[in-house]
C-alpha cells in the first residue's frame, strides 16, 4: 500500500509514480516522444480515453478527428474530412488543445447538429481567426468569433431566433467551463460538462483528471479505493474529506 501526506494544493509526487505518462491499456500501447514546444500541444490523449473525459460518444469524437465515410442507401460514397486537427494523426492521439475543442464541440452534439454543418460554420470561423490552428481557442472567438459560428451555424440548420438564442447561452456555458489566464487567453484548466469535481490540467499528472482545486490525480484515489483501501485513509493522505474522495471517484466512474 502507498501512502503520501501532502498539502491538498500541490502535484502529489506518489500520484505520478502511480499514474505514470499512461493511464489506460489504449494509452500503454502507444509510445508517446516528448516534445520541445507549447505541452498543450502534445499528443497525450487516445480517442476512447479524451471521450471518456469529455463524456462524448467514442464514435462522435471518431468523426470529429478522423472524418466520417458511409454508403448512402442509393450506394453513393459520403465523406466528410475532420472538423478537428488531431495533434498525432498517425496515432490518433489528441493534444490539450484537441480536448478543449472537442469539448467546445459538444454543444453541437447537445442541439442535435450534423457534422457537415458544423464543418461549414468552423470554415467561416477560421476565415475571421485566420493563422490560428485553433480558432475555437482563440481570445477572438469569445466575442466576435462566437457570433460568426453561431450565425452559420443556425444557418446552416435554418435555426429560428429562439433556437439561435439557445444555441448561444449553450455554447456560453461551454467556454464558461475552460480557465484562462486572465491577461494572456492562455488556457489553464478544463472543467468537464456534468462535472462539478473534477478538472483537466495540461501541467498536472499529464493533463489526466484531477480533483478540482488541488493537484490530486482523481484515477490514483479510484484505483486506491478499488485496490481495497479504506475510505478514511486515503482521504487523510491526501488532506481531502471522504464526501470529497468519493464525489471524484463517482464521477470518473460516470464519464
Amino acid at each position: 500500500m502507498q501512502h503520501c501526506s501532502i498539502a491538498r494544493t500541490k502535484q502529489h509526487t506518489c500520484a505520478l509514480r502511480s499514474s505514470g505518462v499512461y493511464s489506460s491499456p489504449a494509452m500503454a500501447r502507444k509510445r508517446i516522444t516528448r516534445l520541445e514546444g507549447d505541452i498543450l500541444n502534445h499528443p497525450r490523449y487516445s480517442i476512447d480515453e479524451a471521450a471518456s473525459y469529455l463524456r462524448i460518444p467514442r464514435t462522435t469524437l471518431q468523426a470529429w478527428a478522423r472524418g466520417q465515410h458511409y454508403t448512402r442507401r442509393d450506394g453513393r460514397r459520403v465523406a466528410f474530412q475532420p472538423v478537428i486537427e488531431l495533434a498525432d494523426k498517425r496515432h490518433s492521439l489528441l493534444s490539450f488543445y484537441n480536448l478543449a475543442e472537442a469539448h467546445v464541440l459538444r454543444f453541437t452534439r447537445e442541439r442535435d447538429v450534423p457534422l457537415r454543418n458544423v464543418r461549414l460554420a468552423l470554415e467561416y470561423v477560421r476565415a475571421a481567426i485566420p493563422h490560428d490552428p485553433h480558432p475555437l481557442l482563440h481570445r477572438d472567438f469569445r466575442t466576435y468569433g462566437k457570433d460568426v459560428f453561431l450565425q452559420h451555424l443556425g444557418m446552416t440548420i435554418n435555426a429560428t431566433r429562439q433556437g439561435q438564442l439557445a444555441m448561444r447561452r449553450l455554447l456560453g456555458r461551454y467556454l464558461q467551463r475552460i480557465k484562462r489566464d486572465e491577461h494572456t487567453g492562455r488556457l489553464l484548466e478544463l472543467y468537464p460538462m456534468k462535472s462539478r469535481h473534477l478538472a483537466l490540467n495540461p501541467l498536472i499528472s499529464s493533463g489526466r483528471p484531477i480533483v478540482k482545486g488541488t493537484g490530486i490525480n482523481a484515477l490514483v484515489l479510484r484505483d486506491r479505493l478499488n485496490s481495497g483501501e479504506p475510505e478514511n485513509e486515503v482521504a487523510d493522505d491526501y488532506g481531502l474529506t471522504i464526501g470529497e474522495v468519493k464525489k471524484a471517484v463517482q464521477e470518473l466512474a460516470a464519464a
